[in-house]
């Protein structure tokens, strides 16, 4: 098993975000997770990711607890994450982006500035940029501002996957991209993700996109996770007709 969740819980106040959640995630998995805006998909995602601490509850990770772990700890063993809003250097160049991170994900972030910027770097960036499919003769000497929605997001989560993690925890990403664009860039963000050998979760409001791209969906309605199937299963539950297609 590589990443499991037990008995977790969590209250804001009054309010709980996470209420006996249970969930288990095997090696290579595709996960969608759905579920109307307070359901407690993103609770879920930032305890599992050390941004929460949960109320109570166990985390594994290869077997090993690791519910007091923090952001970087957890981060450090192989479960990375992107976010909604692309987390990048927008005054930096693509290739800079990428040759920085790496350099961090490495522990040489003091290298001196000809070492960093090399060609051999260089080259390594614009093979993981064509690796997402990533139209690096248009866009590789431009800086991340100048950049249209769906090309920050391809980047922002090949920024995520650098460092080689074991799980990706994916935030709407889709997210600001034109209906034309969806399928194609989750197509080969997915593709380049699978050629690793990571495992991904990601929270996602595009039915459609979670039906086509998910091979397990987790739904979560009130805190709870209230089905856990394959995407036809779970699209013709009742209770997920109820509380989260017809309430999207």
């Amino acid at each position: 098993m590589l990443l499991e969740v037990k008995n977790l819980n969590k209250k804001f106040g009054s309010v709980s975000a996470a209420n006996n959640i249970n969930f288990k995630m095997n090696e290579n998995e595709i996960i969608g997770v759905i579920g109307a805006n307070g359901a407690g998909k993103t609770t879920f995602c930032n305890i599992i990711t050390g941004y929460l601490k949960p109320d109570s509850g166990v985390i594994l990770y290869e077997g090993k607890n690791i519910t007091k772990f923090n952001v970087q700890e957890i981060k450090n063993i192989g479960i990375h994450r992107s976010f909604q809003i692309p987390q990048v250097f927008e005054n930096l160049g693509v290739l800079e982006n990428i040759i920085i991170t790496e350099l961090v994900a490495k522990n040489k972030q003091n290298a001196l500035f000809e070492d960093a910027y090399s060609k051999k770097n260089y080259q390594n960036a614009i093979k993981l940029l064509e690796k997402f499919s990533f139209d690096v003769d248009k866009f590789k000497d431009k800086t991340v501002k100048e950049l249209p929605q769906g090309a920050r997001k391809v980047l922002d989560i090949l920024i995520a996957i650098i460092g080689k993690p074991k799980v990706i925890l994916l935030d709407e990403p889709t997210s600001g991209i034109s209906t034309d664009e969806k399928n194609v860039i989750m197509k080969n963000i997915l593709r380049a993700i699978k050629e690793f050998n990571i495992s991904v979760l990601f929270i996602e409001h595009d039915m459609e996109i979670v039906e086509k791209f998910s091979e397990r969906v987790v739904a979560f309605y009130n805190g709870e996770i209230i089905a856990d199937d394959k995407p036809s299963k779970v699209f013709n539950q009742n209770n997920v007709k109820k509380f989260i297609i017809g309430g999207l």
